[in-house]
């Protein structure tokens, strides 16, 4: 399967390198911005080309990856797509009816958001609207989750603005361990236990309710009293007002 990527940052870069660690017989035709980004994917792996032009990505290849920042969004419009394309939007900001507009008809247009984490062989995947094939297409390297709404996307996508906190939270509580002569490495292990544990009785608890799990502590012990300290100082309502501001954001940039 012959995979075009026009734009090669970070996410690029990361679903590329996921797909190569698989082994998986695809061809990856990449377009010729950020040089040290494709050189480095190129002396990884064999299955990479470095095309000369975005065109050049697009006349090889049939699924379409468009990564690209809203400064080059316009660049777009000066390329040729085919009617067998499959076009998979991965540019955030990008709405689906102004890549509609210069794709022309596709045979697959869908909004798609990757996470760094791909790189790994794991982590979501939005899919916008409930294409199979693409999960399909994904299905060693994310997990797909099919959304009926596009304003579903944006929610769960804001969401996944929260992974630089989450890990500068994890990074506190290594440095509390840290200064108590526990070591880091056993630190993060036991986190991703106790943390992956967490979220797998939420999942598990039948119509799960949040809060009620929050309280489900002892009267007046630590759990209870760690609680109540983050609360009465905001911490907790930080990381909504957060979403609140990133959410206008994401809003405003729409209508632009």
């Amino acid at each position: 399967m012959k995979i075009g990527v026009i734009g090669t940052g970070t996410i690029a870069s990361a679903i590329v390198t996921g797909f190569c660690k698989k082994g998986v017989g695809y061809e990856f035709f990449l377009s010729p911005r950020n040089a040290e980004k494709a050189a480095t994917l190129t002396a990884t792996f064999t299955n990479i080309r470095v095309c000369e032009s975005n065109q050049e990505v697009l006349d090889s290849a049939q699924w379409i990856f468009i990564t690209v920042q809203k400064n080059a969004f316009d660049a777009l419009k000066e390329l040729k797509f085919r009617k067998d394309h499959n076009v998979l939007n991965m540019a955030a900001e990008m709405q689906l009816p102004f890549l509609k507009s210069i794709t022309g008809e596709t045979a697959i247009l869908a909004h798609v958001i990757p996470l760094p984490m791909i790189t790994c062989g794991f982590g979501p995947l939005l899919i916008y609207p409930k294409l199979p094939q693409v999960g399909e297409l994904f299905g060693m390297v994310a997990d797909a989750v099919y959304l009926t709404k596009l304003e579903d996307v944006r929610t769960l996508q804001l969401l996944s603005c929260l992974m630089s906190p989450y890990y500068m939270l994890m990074d506190e509580l290594v440095s509390f361990a840290s200064t108590q002569g526990v070591e880091q490495d056993l630190t993060i292990k036991f986190l991703h236990s106790l943390l992956s544990a967490l979220t797998k009785r939420a999942v598990e608890t039948p119509n799960c309710d949040l809060v009620e799990l929050a309280h489900d502590m002892t009267p007046g012990g630590y759990n209870e009293q760690a609680m109540n300290e983050l609360v009465n100082n905001g911490a907790i309502k930080a990381w909504y007002s957060t979403l609140e501001v990133l959410q206008k954001r994401l809003v405003n940039s729409a209508k632009e």
